[in-house]
């Protein structure tokens, strides 16, 4: 915030009054013109407390608690009696029983000063009242965590549309997300749409309960278990939140790759689409998928020249141990979500829990349905300096519309160890005792056994990760699997290697599969090269991507930025056994409103394009607002300094608008501090406080004003009825007594105030307040009489 300059032309004065204050009746003729300087004013300074409304510094203890409007009274002149209300509205949360003798029952308010280890100063030339109070007299704050700030109520819309046009078709998608704040519920839910369906894969509503560490969910979502499976769900659901205690992160995987050309990326888990992205030639990676739980991911890359390629992703999430004591749950009811298939009849349930030991965890989960039955138990143990060991089973049990039974168990092994900062291992494996083994999402009552399709009889996986130097990174992927019924196996490995270098950036893959006596491999490599000509800043990269069928794609380009929201690129692409040449274009818009990216191709005589468009509108009802911005995230803070456009905030791009309101993006169940930038206020705007503390929801869309006072200030140069500049050393008093400042050199004088002055008393010079005008610049005024 910018620093007081109010009283400024007092300061000195009354360091020098202060001086002498006890040595008896001040002589004023030491000043310049001092001896024609108001008695009566510098009288009124004798006083502890002088009347009037200020705006001032308020300091606990030698802490700074921000600025607060401090009103005194001609009843305060010895000892100001202060209200609850403005202590607490001011920070200062005093015991009510150590002060109840200072109590004043007729005024309802308390005189901090008749305490005898309390002492309340006010520095008037400063503007600082400084309360020095008694740990005892200090109401302790609470050992429990804060309280969670749900928010306001708001209506979010999050929008991404991109198109792709291309000699065999038009390719559209279009997705958006629904996110409701009323009250303590967060209701959420998206779309996506393509040429051939509409899909809406969760509709819910879902409460924080800060007591019991746990999300309540109602409507459609997921029943996630690393022991029973996972399935959609219509219904209810309780689940212990591991992000509401401190130090809990989440698992997101990274997918990579190189496109040929502009192709669409798709990622695909459990036979759903969870997220799909037009991306340019080159390298790319996809780092904020949303996956609810173990299970292979599919990446389809389908080039614009029809083409399509698959990578698959087998995953494995290790589950975390508990601390000691710690527990973890989940309880769901409802109907299953038919995904496409028939509908399977019944309410279905599911318990699991967790509970950690001093060194060890314990999990189990049961699913019960009418005609079907999962069970299952876990742990967790620490080993050590030797890693960590999981061990899961798990059993099923189904009835049959052909009055069949079937039943299998599944046995896995996870072991993870990492051996320094730089290596890091996991091995996993799952062993199946029956083909007959069935998740609750796969299970079809109505399927005969003739049908089901090839099941796993056991499956193994490898992952590892190196760091060779500070800018070298090995990392190593492979898998084995058997299936029931079948004597073929299938293998695969991928393998990556990236280097980082002063002048340029190397990234080497391959990929490996055999599938019986079908093999297929692909090997990959890219290079990076920034580097700078005419004062501006480029990216140049090649790759080669190589697979066993003897195709080959090259493909070059460079990038730069015209200014600091677009940036553009420019590649060429050859492809054998194809030939023809592809050259692309790409631009990108970042607004504060919207993102806009464009892209355009030729390969031979066909011409392809895209573009997307994608951005966010929060809604405030309440506030009576629109903002629009180019993204956001879960949980957002809406900060406010009222009708006052263009503040910026440090941790957000964006800055207020016409109504004073931006958006910065917070974490839930986490300590937020959110600081205004001071340098952007208007002149004659004052902050209370610059700096506000929140710990939000998930979700939550907090609202944060930031109150402000618009403080008057005034330069004024007065002269006499005779045209003579008033006398240096005059005092300055407003109609009410209260001391404004004195005068200077040529009739100056210098007035920073809260409320505009009705008038001036100076000695026998008064002046109208309607002779002051609302300017920043000097303004000549005379008095009146």
């Amino acid at each position: 915030m910018r620093s007081s300059y109010s009283f400024l032309a007092v300061s000195s004065v009354l360091a020098c009054y202060s001086a002498v204050l006890d040595a008896g009746e001040l002589n004023l003729s030491f000043l310049q013109g001092g001896a024609k300087i108001d008695a009566a004013a510098w009288e009124s300074l004798n006083n502890k407390y002088t009347p009037g409304r200020y705006l001032v510094d308020v300091v606990l203890n030698d802490k700074d608690l921000g600025k607060r409007i401090f009103t005194i009274t001609s009843e305060d002149k010895d000892s100001i009696c202060l209200t609850n209300e403005w202590l607490l509205d001011a920070g200062i949360v005093i015991e009510p029983q150590f002060y109840v003798k200072v109590f004043n029952t007729t005024r309802q308010c308390y005189v901090l000063d008749n305490e005898p280890n309390s002492h309340v100063d006010f520095d008037f030339s400063t503007q600082n009242v400084r309360f020095s109070l008694p740990q005892k007299g200090l109401l302790r704050q609470s050992a429990t965590r804060p309280d969670w700030d749900y928010g306001i109520s708001a209506i979010r819309l999050n929008y991404n549309t991109n198109a792709n046009i291309n000699d065999v078709g038009v390719d559209v998608y279009g997705a958006t997300g629904i996110t409701a704040n009323l009250g303590k519920w967060v209701a959420t839910t998206s779309m996506s749409v393509n040429q051939t369906k509409v899909d809406i894969p969760m509709i819910n509503a879902t409460r924080a309960l800060q007591e019991l560490n746990a999300d309540l969910t109602l409507g459609k979502t997921f029943v996630s278990n690393s022991l029973a499976g996972s399935t959609s769900l219509l219904g209810m659901s309780l689940t212990s939140n591991s992000t509401m205690l401190p130090n809990k992160l989440g698992y997101t995987p990274v997918f990579s790759g190189i496109a040929r050309t502009n192709a669409r990326v798709t990622l695909i888990q459990n036979g759903s689409t969870v997220y799909s992205e037009i991306v340019p030639p080159g390298p790319f990676e996809i780092k904020n998928a949303n996956l609810l739980s173990s299970g292979d991911v599919t990446m389809t890359v389908t080039e614009s020249d029809g083409s399509v390629s698959t990578q698959l992703f087998p995953l494995t999430i290790v589950p975390n141990m508990l601390s000691p004591g710690e527990s973890e749950y989940g309880v769901f009811a409802g109907l299953r979500e038919n995904e496409g298939r028939e509908k399977l009849d019944g309410i279905f349930t599911a318990v699991s829990y967790g509970y950690g030991f001093d060194n060890y965890t314990l999990k189990s989960s049961a699913l019960l349905h009418g005609k079907y039955t999962n069970v299952g138990i876990g742990g967790v143990r620490g080993l050590g300096q030797w890693g960590t060991l999981a061990v899961q089973g798990a059993y099923s049990y189904g009835k049959y519309n052909d009055y069949s039974t079937r039943s299998g168990g599944k046995l896995s092994l996870t072991y993870a160890k990492t051996f320094s900062r730089d290596t890091s291992l996991q091995v996993a494996s799952a062993q199946y005792t029956s083909e007959n083994y069935t998740e609750f999402s796969d299970f079809m009552p109505w399927q005969r056994q003739n049908d089901q399709r090839k099941k796993q009889q056991s499956q193994y996986e490898l992952s590892l990760t190196h760091r060779l130097a500070d800018n070298i990174d090995v990392g190593l992927s492979g898998w084995h699997r058997r299936y029931w019924g079948d004597s073929e196996t299938s293998i695969g490995f991928n393998s990556n290697v990236s280097a980082r270098f002063e002048q340029f950036s190397l990234n080497l893959g391959s990929t490996y599969s055999q599938t019986g006596n079908g093999t297929g491999y692909g090997v990959s490599l890219s290079i990076s090269v920034p580097f700078d000509t005419f004062s501006r800043k480029y990216n140049s990269y090649a790759s080669v991507n190589i697979t066993d069928d003897g195709s080959m794609s090259m493909n070059s380009g460079i990038s730069s930025t015209l200014s600091e929201n677009i940036d553009y690129s420019a590649s060429i692409g050859w492809s054998h056994p194809n030939g023809d040449p592809t050259y692309s274009l790409q631009s990108s818009y970042r607004g504060d409103r919207v993102l806009l990216n464009t892209q355009l191709s030729q390969a031979g005589r066909n011409v392809t394009g895209s573009a997307s468009v994608s951005g966010s509108a929060i809604i405030l009802p309440t506030k009576r607002d629109i903002i629009f911005t180019r993204n956001t995230t879960d949980t957002i803070a809406i900060a406010n300094v009222a009708n006052t456009e263009g503040v910026k905030f440090m941790s957000s791009p964006y800055p207020t608008n016409s109504k004073g309101n931006t958006i910065i993006p917070i974490s839930g169940y986490n300590v937020n501090n959110i600081t205004l930038d001071g340098s952007t206020l208007p002149r004659d705007k004052e902050l209370l406080k610059t700096n506000i503390t929140v710990v939000p929801t998930s979700g939550a869309v907090v609202y944060m004003p930031f109150s402000s006072i618009t403080v008057k200030r005034y330069l004024l140069q007065i002269k006499d009825k005779n045209g003579k500049f008033v006398p240096n050393g005059t005092w300055a008093r407003s109609v009410t007594g209260v001391p404004l400042g004195f005068i200077s050199q040529y009739g100056v004088l210098f007035i920073s105030s809260i409320d505009k002055p009705t008038g001036l008393v100076l000695g026998n010079c008064e002046i109208s307040g309607t002779a002051i005008q609302d300017t920043h610049e000097l303004q000549e005024v005379v008095c009146e009489n």
